[in-house]
């Protein structure tokens, strides 16, 4: 990224964005290479996204913040792929999930590991209607096309499951939101609403 970077090819930063989110320059700018069978489910980011698509284009299903207590977020282990040896020279390696352990100490004064765990959004808005995930429906999800050429503009917090329609490059600029803002302490308190709480509510 560093040597594309040096070609001015993208700039490293916009000063328009810097002065807007009063941020300074980005935290990352990543380069983004896929097609539609590339999917990145459901998920949210704590960053102004400010995402250009050099050429294909992208598919994004957005979520206002609002919808936390219908999108069934919830806490699930992490892993990692871990290369198994294999029994003889000529095998091919295999591979095993292998749960990540946190070995610093927590408040309990336990000595054992203690599982990683992380948010993650189970259902794939776009396709379940289980009733596994009943509050889904209640959910308001807008489908944006950003094509060459282009950029959108996410904002923190939002809900995005992003995929493309073709063969696609795209490049986004990560800028660290505040969280000293009324926005931040709204959605702490979504977070903590039940959603058995409104599995009896009216839309």
């Amino acid at each position: 990224m560093k040597e594309l970077f040096s070609t001015n090819i993208f700039p490293e930063s916009f000063l328009f964005a810097e002065k807007a989110f009063g941020t300074g320059p980005p935290d990352a700018v990543n380069l983004w290479i896929g097609n539609e069978r590339s999917v990145s489910s459901m998920h949210k980011d704590f960053y102004h996204n400010l995402f250009f698509v050099c050429s294909g284009q992208k598919e994004f299903v957005l979520n206002p913040p609002s919808d936390h207590i219908f999108l069934h977020e919830g806490e699930f282990p992490c892993a990692t792929f871990t290369p198994v040896e294999a029994k003889e020279m000529n095998d091919d390696c295999d591979w095993a999930v292998t749960l990540d352990q946190d070995d610093d100490e927590d408040d309990s004064g336990s000595d054992l590991p203690k599982e990683v765990t992380t948010k993650w959004i189970e259902p794939d808005i776009t396709i379940d209607k289980s009733d596994k995930f009943p509050l889904l429906a209640k959910a308001h999800p807008m489908k944006v096309l950003v094509s060459e050429g282009e950029m959108l503009y996410l904002p923190p917090l939002w809900y995005h499951r992003v995929t493309q329609t073709c063969e696609t490059v795209g490049v986004n600029y990560w800028y660290d939101m505040n969280f000293d803002t009324p926005h931040w302490c709204y959605f702490n308190f979504l977070q903590q609403l039940s959603p058995s709480q409104n599995l009896t509510s009216k839309t």
